[in-house]
């Protein structure tokens, strides 16, 4: 017994000297972060800053499989957040925390007047306290409540289906049969909500063969991390959009796709159209499979399987829209069909406007990346730094199997047809008809769009290093696969500090 502790002291040890310079690195950026954004070393939040650098630390030894890492990776980083992220700040998450409320208390749809719109009195409680951290409430002092109140932003969550609001329902179940308080239920609903996505991007990334390196990079972008420890819904959209990504691309390196997989991937696509309807073209993807991998009556079924899902989206769209009708307040200057009539009209402004939303996408709009609360408070002064790391990324990581032309020809008209259908939805639902211009968007909605693309990339480390006839394993595939992850963490860990600075000191 003494050997094997002795042994497994002197193997740690080894560890930990091996990996002083990435212990220094957390060290150090957590207190250059914090002088940064103008904090006080006389008032330097020890114990936080102590546990952070604690759990940070304890990643860096953990070892195993690319999608055990980013579950791991996502679970940590991600609780934080969950306990840190104050009452209802992350965008919109008053408005998904009532409808998880909602569905907690058995509604599975929104009513159809407007009058219905009753949910659990929590809600008011909890923004009474509005963006305060949750310690410094008495939330923890009130328990979860059967009282109803009428709560009309409940109508605001009428796009999405209440399949992507049931693990965020399932953390306020277990506050009610425990009778836990209100501020337990916050943190079990948030927990949750982590917990799936995470889950669904480890299984994703385990899905994606040998794009796991990139693909697990892009799945812990900061925003993706953040949002998934709240109430927003767009967890488990993400989540969802990423398993189906790394199911088409797994579809690539098969020999055969089979009926089975087709229909999978068929639900997979209605459901994200439940909750994220521009992604529902990514069913489109299947028409771009290599002929070798398919016969012509699954291409048939492809064709049936695409009408069918475009069929599930409109009655979707309807359904939804006519609840808009009902429940919400209606600007009779918001109205896209005569917003249409206007644009066409007007099509050579149209076009001018769509150049300036395109040439200005990356530096205006991918900033949002780095914004965080109500788009309150942010580090886009780090977005630079991180568009640089994720180029490196793409640049070093391992070669996939080549995708055929007509795979990569999909790849990037699917791409191009969702960032259209998310600008237009902005641009015909939530402006008024006159107003040639896009609102509201947030470079987060296109996490999705980042990975399909970044998977196609096909640059890999033997590239950069050919010329020197040095194989994958002379090149430490390894140890430089922990530095990148190491470095995306490093990312999480500020944008974290940032929300800790922001509001606890």
């Amino acid at each position: 017994m003494e050997k094997r502790l002795s042994k497994f002291s002197h193997s740690f040890l080894k560890e930990l000297y091996e990996k002083k310079y990435y212990l220094i690195a957390i060290w150090v950026t957590l207190i250059v972060t914090y002088v940064y954004f103008d904090g006080h070393l006389a008032f330097l939040p020890k114990k936080t800053f102590l546990l952070l650098g604690l759990s940070l630390s304890a990643l860096l030894f953990i070892k195993g499989k690319v999608y055990n890492k980013v579950f791991l990776i996502i679970m940590l980083t991600g609780t934080f957040f969950c306990f840190y992220t104050p009452v209802m700040d992350s965008p919109d998450e008053n408005f998904h925390y009532s409808r998880a409320l909602y569905i907690s208390e058995g509604h599975l749809y929104l009513p159809s007047n407007k009058q219905d719109l009753l949910v659990s009195s929590d809600i008011s409680d909890v923004e009474k306290f509005f963006k305060k951290p949750l310690v410094n409430t008495d939330l923890g002092r009130k328990e979860v409540s059967s009282k109803k109140v009428q709560y009309n932003n409940l109508a605001n969550t009428n796009g999405y289906s209440f399949a992507s609001y049931l693990p965020q329902t399932f953390g306020i179940l277990i506050a009610k049969v425990f009778h836990l308080s209100i501020f337990a239920s916050i943190l079990l609903g948030r927990f949750f909500n982590l917990l799936t996505f995470a889950l669904l991007c480890r299984f994703a990334i385990k899905k994606s063969g040998p794009r796991q390196q990139i693909f697990g990079i892009l799945a812990i972008v900061p925003i993706n991390v953040y949002i998934a420890a709240s109430f927003n819904q767009d967890a488990v959209a993400n989540g969802l959009i990423f398993l189906a990504i790394s199911l088409f691309y797994s579809f690539l390196d098969k020999d055969k796709v089979s009926y089975k997989d087709l229909f999978i991937y068929f639900l997979l696509s209605v459901l994200i159209a439940l909750s994220k309807l521009p992604y529902v073209l990514l069913i489109g993807l299947l028409l771009f499979i290599p002929k070798e991998k398919m016969s012509r009556k699954k291409y048939l079924t492809v064709v049936l399987l695409i009408g069918t899902a475009a069929l599930c989206s409109l009655l979707w769209l309807k359904i939804t829209s006519a609840l808009n009708l009902n429940v919400i307040h209606v600007n009779p200057q918001i109205n896209p069909i005569e917003k249409i009539k206007y644009t066409i009209e007007n099509m050579p402004e149209f076009i001018r406007m769509m150049v300036k939303e395109g040439v200005n996408f990356i530096p205006f709009k991918l900033q949002s990346l780095f914004t965080f609360g109500w788009l309150a408070y942010d580090v886009k002064s780090f977005i630079w730094f991180y568009l640089v790391f994720i180029s490196i990324v793409i640049l070093i990581s391992p070669k996939a199997p080549k995708m055929k032309k007509i795979s990569k020809l999909g790849v990037w008209l699917v791409a191009l047809g969702i960032i259209f259908g998310i600008l237009m939805t902005a641009y015909l639902m939530w402006g008024e008809i006159t107003d040639m211009s896009i609102k509201g968007i947030q470079g987060r909605y296109f996490s999705g769009v980042f990975v399909l693309l970044a998977l196609a990339v096909n640059v890999s480390a033997q590239l950069m290093i050919q010329d020197n006839n040095l194989s994958i394993k002379e090149y430490q595939k390894e140890k430089v696969e922990n530095f990148l992850f190491f470095v995306a963490t490093l990312f999480i860990m500020v944008s974290l500090l940032t929300t800790i600075i922001q509001y606890y000191l």
